[in-house]
């Protein structure tokens, strides 16, 4: 009698916390920080994760509205950490942005930069393969699949003006 052979071992289970790729954003900053050039990453860092909340949150955008009266009006304590992270970044973005001249510590940009995109909301837009980031205009809804549009035709299928 043929002997059956012996049983495999087990699989080794998956580690429950699974490490995750920073979004783009995030490498584009950690570029900005070692080239030096602290200030073009405070204010790519800033807009980006600006535009992110509004999104991941489904809030309004006013044209007129200023960054600080973003941050008075719309941060919302049920945002969690992101109501934290993002009024300490625009405390050293604003000297940047409007020409105080000063500067941040590299390691504190990198850090706050980080902590906002790797907070859950925010960082699932970047997860969803549905998410079209940066190509809708602020006041458009993200569409999947939104391609360019075609010009519009005459009847004849020529091409208008």
């Amino acid at each position: 009698m043929a002997r059956a052979p012996p049983p495999k071992p087990p699989a080794i289970p998956a580690p429950l916390t699974a490490t995750r790729p920073p979004p783009p954003v995030v490498g584009e900053v950690d570029r900005l920080l070692a080239e030096g050039k602290v200030g073009d990453a405070l204010i790519r860092g800033f807009l980006t994760a600006e535009t992110d909340v509004r999104q991941a949150f489904g809030l309004p955008y006013t044209r007129y509205q200023t960054h600080r009266e973003f941050l008075r009006t719309q941060l919302r304590s049920d945002m969690g950490y992101l109501a934290v992270l993002l009024p300490r970044l625009y405390v050293l973005y604003e000297p940047v942005r409007y020409g105080k001249g000063h500067t941040a510590a590299p390691e504190l940009v990198r850090d706050l930069v980080r902590a906002i995109f790797n907070e859950g909301p925010v960082f699932n837009l970047y997860r969803d393969p549905n998410y079209v980031h940066r190509f809708n205009r602020p006041a458009e809804p993200a569409r999947a699949g939104a391609g360019p549009v075609a010009a519009p035709t005459t009847r004849d299928g020529g091409a208008t003006g």
